[in-house]
């Protein structure tokens, strides 16, 4: 398009020579009575819109791509809190088993120990009783 007289903008349009300082584009007019300067412009635009949809489109696939996985996280985090919450669980029913085989045992060894002491205290017994009755023979022979 600055070959052909016309100075391009900032933001893409063409200014007549002596416009640029003024910043008004073509009017309709002078655009018709151009019209390779026209279709020049109207490529332009055509590719500054494929880029801007391409750039879309790789955006959109992105975020398809993200979501995806995000979801696939989701899914994975959710599988390991099941199997954490069973591990917790089973670790509940562990502490429930341990604390009730201590009891279990607290228990055996009172009746251990009360076994013990029937058993100290009927050895004590038949050991008077069979000194007494050692007493008892030897005491009477001698009357």
């Amino acid at each position: 398009a600055a070959s052909k007289g016309l100075k391009l903008t900032q933001g893409g349009g063409c200014l007549p020579p002596g416009a640029g300082h003024k910043g008004r584009a073509l009017d309709t007019a002078t655009m018709q009575n151009r019209p390779g300067d026209l279709n020049a412009g109207l490529l332009s635009d055509d590719h500054q819109l494929q880029i801007t949809s391409s750039r879309l489109q790789e955006t959109e696939r992105m975020t398809a791509e993200t979501e995806a996985i995000g979801a696939s996280i989701l899914g994975e985090l959710r599988g390991q809190r099941e199997q954490l919450e069973g591990a917790r669980d089973t670790l509940d029913d562990a502490h429930q088993n341990l604390n009730a085989g201590q009891r279990m045992i607290r228990r055996m060894l009172a009746r251990t120990l009360a076994d013990k002491l029937i058993l100290v205290f009927t050895v004590f017994m038949l050991l008077a009783l069979i000194g007494l009755l050692l007493w008892y023979q030897l005491s009477g022979k001698k009357h």
